[in-house]
C-alpha cells in the first residue's frame, strides 16, 4: 500500500574539476507517500560540515537581557489568569510554562526548559527533554478541559539554537493550540483520513511495516518507532511515531520518557556529524480525524559555511519545494549506529 516514489533527473555538463570531461549528475525528486507533495534531493555526495562553534554567540548573549534565567523569569516573565492555570505557571521538574508574549495561536505558552542559560547538545539531558514536554503536555491537557473549541490541533515545537529560528539562546519550546491546523499538519490529517477511508488501516503502521528492517528504519525504543524520513523536509530528518496515540490524553508518561531517549540520540547523532541546530515538532489533534496518529519530527539546521547564511532559500520560501542535501539512506547508516 505504500508507494515509495521517486524520480531521478539526469544532467550532462563539462566539469571544469575533470578538465572539462563530460559527465551526467542525478538529482532527485520523491515524494511523501501520504500526502504526496514533492521534495528535492540535491546532487551532492556524502556532505560534511566544520565544527561550529557557539561560544562566541552564547558570550555575547549572556550579556544581553535573558528573562528565561534564574532571577529574572520570576519579575520578566508573564503568567497565566488565576482562573486558568493557579499560581500562573506550570512546573515539573526544572522545566517552567508560561504565556508567549507574542502569540500567534488562540493559546500560545513557551516552556523554559532549564535555569541553565545554555545547553550544548551533549548537555541536554532525556531528564530535561522529557520535563519539558510533559509540562507541555499538562498545558495542552488545561486548554482541552477549559477551551475545547480551541484544542483540536497542537503541537510542542522546539527550535535549538538561531539557526533553528531560536530567537534565544536560553533552551525553551513552543506550545500552541487552536481550532484549526498548520498547514502542513491540514495536509498530513487529511491525508491520513483518506489512507483510513480507503485501506480501513492507519497509514502509519502501514509505513512501519513497509519499512521494518529495511535501510532508513532505525528501531525503537519502547512504543516509539523511529525512521529517517524517505522524503525529507530539510537535513537529517527522522520521523517518530508515538504507536497507539492520537490526542494528548493517548500520551502517557512512559510514551515521553522512551520518546526523550530517541530525540537524545537524534540530537548525538547531530552533534557528531557537525549539524549545530535543529527543529522538532510534535503533533496532535483533537480525536475526531480518523487515522491519525501522534508523530514527532526532528529536522537538522545549518548554515552555508564558510559564510554565515541560511539553509532556506527560494526553494522553500517561493516554491514550497523542501530539500535536502544527503540521501536519506547515507544518513540512516550513520545514525543507526546511535540507535544500537
Amino acid at each position: 500500500m505504500i508507494d515509495f516514489k521517486r524520480v531521478v533527473g539526469r544532467t550532462k555538463y563539462h566539469d571544469p574539476t575533470k578538465n572539462f570531461e563530460l559527465v551526467e549528475v542525478n538529482s532527485e525528486k520523491r515524494y511523501d507517500p501520504l500526502t504526496g507533495k514533492m521534495v528535492r534531493v540535491f546532487p551532492f555526495r556524502k556532505i560534511t560540515f566544520s565544527r561550529h562553534d557557539w561560544t562566541p554567540f552564547v558570550e555575547e548573549s549572556r550579556q544581553r537581557f535573558c528573562p528565561f534565567c534564574p532571577g529574572v523569569i520570576e519579575k520578566a516573565a508573564p503568567r497565566f489568569p488565576e482562573d486558568f492555570i493557579p499560581g500562573g505557571r506550570l512546573r515539573v521538574g526544572e522545566a517552567v510554562l508560561i504565556p508567549n508574549l507574542h502569540p500567534y495561536e488562540n493559546h500560545s505558552a513557551v516552556v523554559v526548559m532549564a535555569p541553565d542559560h545554555y545547553l550544548s547538545m551533549q548537555d541536554i539531558r532525556p531528564d530535561v527533554i522529557r520535563d519539558s514536554i510533559e509540562v507541555g503536555l499538562e498545558y495542552l491537557r488545561v486548554v482541552a478541559e477549559k477551551d475545547p473549541a480551541n484544542s483540536r490541533y497542537s503541537s510542542i515545537n522546539w527550535n535549538y539554537m538561531p539557526y533553528a529560528g531560536g530567537s534565544l539562546i536560553h533552551p525553551h519550546l513552543q506550545v500552541i493550540s487552536g481550532s484549526d491546523p498548520c498547514n502542513l499538519d491540514g495536509d498530513v490529517v487529511a491525508s491520513a483520513a483518506r489512507y483510513f477511508e480507503r485501506h480501513g488501516r492507519q497509514y502509519w503502521e502501514d509505513l512501519i511495516g513497509a519499512e521494518k528492517g529495511g535501510e532508513r528504519d532505525l528501531g525503537s525504543t519502547g512504543r516509539i518507532h523511529w525512521l529517517v524520513t524517505f522524503a525529507p523536509l530539510a537535513l537529517g530528518d527522522v520521523t517518530a511515531v508515538i504507536r497507539g496515540c492520537s490526542t494528548i490524553r493517548d500520551v502517557t508518561h512512559e510514551h515521553v520518557e522512551e520518546l526523550a531517549g530517541g530525540l537524545k540520540k537524534i540530537i548525538g547523532y547531530y552533534d557528531s556529524a557537525n549539524i549545530p541546530a535543529f527543529n522538532m515538532a510534535m503533533y496532535f489533534t483533537g480525536g475526531e480525524d480518523r487515522g491519525f496518529c501522534c508523530t514527532v519530527r526532528v529536522v537538522g539546521r545549518f548554515t552555508l559555511f564558510p559564510l554565515v547564511g541560511s539553509d532556506v532559500s527560494n526553494i522553500q520560501i517561493l516554491h514550497h519545494d523542501p530539500w535536502t542535501l544527503c540521501l536519506p539512506e547515507d544518513m540512516a547508516g550513520d545514525l543507526r549506529k546511535h540507535f544500537a
